[in-house]
């Protein structure tokens, strides 16, 4: 699909569908405004008329698709009724979209009209080959805007369609290939650990989960180097490709979507893709800790002490609060490097799902700073975040008798405390935690794609980066 701009107005544009957007109360010109007051159409949010062409209308494009947007029509609203009518675009070959917000409308068309089909027999046709974007003039600012969309919306398809690929198609060697593949098309710096490396390395926590199945763990590093001099920020997410809960084994239910448990690592290979395409001048390391999480007589036990990156010893107490000891390596290792923040990413808690519900992402850390400029960046992306507090009284429930800690402490506030488990692996850096259980994996359409991945946290972090650059 061709994304052009141009700066013809909506009355001359020739294409199959023209889609204009209609304000609460007003009139959305080309001579239509006689026909909404018979249909009764108000221009509320979720409100949708498709008109044909008919002689002596005042428009040249084949129909018209009126969209309602509310009384606003900043960029989070022109984006969200984007998404929601993009499904209907792959009828018509060439589009025109009169809305405002060059980026918001691209973002829009392809998240709102990603489709994940590649295992369908028969997949859909889709007639969509060019959308044009009404940008009034074409200037550097509308051209600028459609070049970044562009990058954003493709790390947030490369991360939906690493989570929504199934299990057994994407163990962990496979998601480093995949990881290394789009390293090499970038020009990033790629290199994976494998399973004896991380012995070597005392990677323990990785080692650990990855212990009972049969595809053997991983450690992916992807680095785009930035100008040198503005700083560096380290990523880690959560790279678990199955979570059948070890021994402390799920349910069929609780296990049924656990392909996304990897959501984390493919937010941050996502991210620092776009931050190479870019072209940043801040430097990013992502680290990706690889692992499924199986059942076998290998598995690791309740009870075993498993030994971290760096050093840190911890008891096994639930083999299926695996999430935290992959990251605790990741890192560890990460912050060997004296990144300037520390940011890790994960579908770490049910906690977090019960407090937050599926729109809300959790975000903790021990520097306000750092968390004051990602939920400023959920915001300004439409992806609202909340902070939970890191309750220092609460890291008690770690003590372990026998090591520096155990890996769980009790169903309560569950994601301040495996966020306080993780935190003596950041070296007293800048650091930040997100945990987004709930709103990197839906079981229902949202405004901005079907159900499955989300890509959530991909764009958040990218504007994160560009305010760190100055962008």
């Amino acid at each position: 699909m061709e994304v052009s701009l141009s700066c013809l107005p909506a009355a001359e544009i020739t294409a199959d569908l023209l889609v204009v957007p209609v304000r609460e109360g007003h009139d959305p010109g080309l001579g239509l405004g006689g026909v909404l007051e018979q249909v009764r159409f108000t221009g509320q949010t979720g409100e949708e008329l498709l008109l044909p062409r008919r002689d002596g209308d005042a428009f040249t494009a084949g129909a018209v698709l009126l969209v309602g947007v509310g009384a606003g029509g900043d960029e989070h609203a022109v984006r969200r009724a984007i998404g929601r009518v993009a499904p209907r675009l792959a009828d018509f070959p060439t589009v025109a979209i009169a809305f405002p917000h060059v980026q918001a409308v691209v973002e829009g068309v392809r998240l709102g009209g990603y489709r994940f089909d590649g295992y369908k027999s028969a997949p859909p046709r889709q007639a969509l080959r060019e959308v044009i974007v009404l940008a009034g003039e074409e200037g550097g600012a509308e051209r600028d805007g459609l070049a970044r969309a562009r990058v954003v919306a493709d790390a947030v398809t490369f991360a939906r369609d690493l989570v929504n690929t199934p299990a057994g198609d994407l163990v962990p060697m496979d998601l480093a290939e995949r990881a290394r593949a789009m390293a090499e098309t970038c020009g990033l710096g790629v290199r994976v650990l494998e399973a004896a490396e991380l012995g070597e390395g005392g990677f323990g926590g990785i080692l650990g989960v990855g212990a009972a199945s049969a595809n053997p763990p991983c450690l992916i590093e992807v680095s785009h180097p930035g100008d040198g001099v503005s700083g560096t920020v380290g990523l880690a997410g959560k790279g678990i490709t199955f979570d059948s809960g070890g021994l402390a084994i799920k349910s069929l239910k609780g296990m049924s979507t656990m392909k996304c448990d990897m959501a984390g690592g493919a937010t941050m290979l996502a991210v620092v893709q776009a931050a190479a395409r870019l072209g940043l001048p801040v430097g990013v390391t992502a680290v990706v800790p690889a692992a499924e999480n199986m059942v076998s007589g290998t598995a690791t036990r309740p009870g075993d002490v498993l030994t971290h990156r760096n050093g840190r010893t911890t008891e096994v107490t639930d083999t299926d609060s695996e999430g935290r000891l992959v990251l605790a390596d990741a890192l560890a290792y990460l912050a060997e490097g004296s990144p300037d923040v520390l940011i890790d990413a994960a579908t770490l808690t049910y906690s977090v799902m019960h407090a937050l519900g599926e729109e809300v992402t959790g975000v903790l850390g021990s520097d306000g700073e750092l968390v004051g400029e990602l939920v400023a960046a959920g915001a300004r992306a439409g992806e609202p975040m909340w902070e939970l507090p890191l309750w220092e009284p609460y890291a008690e429930r770690l003590r372990s008798e026998v090591a520096d800690a155990k890996n769980e402490g009790g169903s309560f506030a569950d994601a301040t405390i495996a966020a306080l488990f993780l935190r003596p692996f950041t070296a007293g850096l800048p650091w930040a935690h997100l945990d987004f259980a709930a709103t990197a994996y839906r079981d229902r359409a949202t405004d901005l794609g079907p159900a499955g991945a989300t890509g959530v946290m991909v764009r958040t972090l990218i504007g994160y980066l560009e305010s760190r650059s100055g962008a």
